[in-house]
């Protein structure tokens, strides 16, 4: 890349990263506990994944709702706390539903609807320079396209990703931070400005769980 074009890349990027960070300025995000069943259209063996307990966050005038599994699988009992590098890729975290259309961190579209949430490790590669600090995503899927419960592998759940925005991406929301010491259903903001919810998890060892943020607000789009 030219001197030139590399300074108005850096530029660009910049530039859209100030016009994120000032539309996630303007967006409210609130949090609640609820008790709602999940959602009827959900495979039955995914559906026993979950727990009884959901939570709702309102993003500005459209209601998002999780629900998370019961105990995130490992890979094996890890010495201390658990981390999402003792996940399995592919695992089902959690499932979410949307009552009106939606942005991913990337600005892709998303449809109002019922989307699981598999875990993904970022690839370490150029190709996805810019787009998050951090390589941890949840990958947002059709729930009608998603019938087993087991890990399904990068490359099993980055097709069916894709399927959410019909784009060459998946559909993805970054963990941001991917560990934190916030208490669950904190509403917070990164150093870009982005919002985000805390949210904390069961894992499969007992009495352990992975808390983290997860940005619902503003875009960090891919630089040039």
């Amino acid at each position: 890349m030219s001197p030139a074009r590399s300074r108005f890349a850096v530029t660009l990027a910049a530039a859209l990263l100030v016009t994120s960070a000032a539309a996630a300025a303007a967006q409210d995000l609130t949090v609640e506990k609820a008790s709602s069943a999940p959602p009827s259209e959900l495979a039955q063996p995914i559906a026993a994944l979950l727990g009884p307990d959901s939570v709702k966050v309102m993003r500005g005038a459209n209601a998002l709702e999780f629900w998370w599994v019961k105990a995130l699988p490992l890979k094996a009992a890890p010495a201390g706390a658990p981390s999402w590098a003792d996940v399995p890729d592919g695992a089902v975290v959690g499932v979410v539903t949307l009552a009106k259309p939606m942005t991913d961190i990337r600005g892709l579209p998303m449809k109002p609807g019922v989307y699981t949430l598999r875990f993904a490790l970022q690839p370490s590669d150029g190709d996805h320079t810019g787009v998050s600090p951090y390589r941890e995503f949840l990958l947002v899927c059709p729930a009608a396209l998603d019938q087993t419960p087991d890990p399904i592998g990068f490359k099993g759940a980055v097709p069916l990703a894709k399927k959410t925005n019909g784009r060459t991406h998946p559909s993805a929301l970054s963990l941001d931070p991917p560990s934190s010491d916030k208490p669950a259903g904190q509403v917070i903001t990164n150093e870009a400005g982005l919002k985000g919810v805390t949210f904390s998890v069961p894992t499969s060892a007992d009495g352990k769980s992975i808390s983290f943020g997860l940005i619902l607000v503003g875009t960090i789009e891919h630089q040039m």
